[in-house]
């Protein structure tokens, strides 16, 4: 697994201690030959590609570095797999839709907005061209919700980590493959920080100064 030591990763390592997930300082997505490394010592049945550049905002003035990560990491990540015919698990977002509908299927044509969500978008259509893969498009915050305001006017299937986690584990070890979404229910994401962070105030999409979705939910 490469992003095991993130919030993600992490969460799953807790659920499945057995997950083989090696520090990026040895096992870099921009170093095919350290995947072929890890690859042959490791023999997995199944690889989860959950490592990137998630940092939305950062994305808009550092686009090169998100794409070199998001989109030359992972074609490495399919190269090395394809070598051994590795099933791929690749960990996708909600973001590469435009927000303009919103309970979107998973067949639903992605149309990403951000610098970041372009690099997703581009590194999933990749992705969806190996043949022996699972795309898992979701959206999580840490056990806390991690501002101090949030959005009326922004609605998603996003959860935090500690209920995404057991459900994008168990579509990862599954025998799906395709597309799948996890998420939970339909909710603004104000709601979403008031069950975590009884505290938190409000404030509009009008407010931002970079470009997000607005209605990013999925039909899980």
């Amino acid at each position: 697994m490469t992003g095991g030591h993130g919030t993600l990763g992490s969460e799953m390592r807790k659920l499945l201690p057995e997950i083989v997930a090696p520090p990026s300082e040895e096992c870099n997505i921009l170093s095919i030959k350290q995947i072929e490394s890890q690859l042959a010592t490791h023999n997995p049945d199944i690889f989860i590609h959950s490592a990137a550049f998630t940092d939305v905002k950062a994305a808009e003035d550092n686009y090169i570095e998100c794409n070199d990560v998001n989109v030359a990491g992972t074609i490495n990540v399919i190269k090395a797999c394809s070598k051994r015919g590795i099933k791929l698990v690749f960990i996708s977002t909600d973001y590469v839709f435009d927000g303009n509908a919103g309970n979107y299927d998973t067949d639903a044509p992605i149309n990403p907005l951000s610098s970041y969500a372009k690099s997703k978008g581009a590194a999933e259509l990749i992705v969806r061209t190996y043949p022996n893969h699972l795309v898992i498009r979701t959206s999580f915050y840490g056990h806390d919700f991690p501002y101090d305001k949030a959005l009326v006017d922004q609605w998603s299937t996003k959860d935090y980590i500690d209920i995404v986690a057991p459900k994008v584990l168990k579509e990862a070890l599954s025998d799906k493959s395709g597309i799948v979404h996890v998420g939970s229910s339909r909710r603004s994401t104000y709601e979403i920080a008031k069950t975590r962070n009884p505290e938190v105030k409000k404030i509009k999409m009008k407010d931002l100064k970079f470009p997000i979705p607005q209605d990013i939910s999925l039909r899980t």
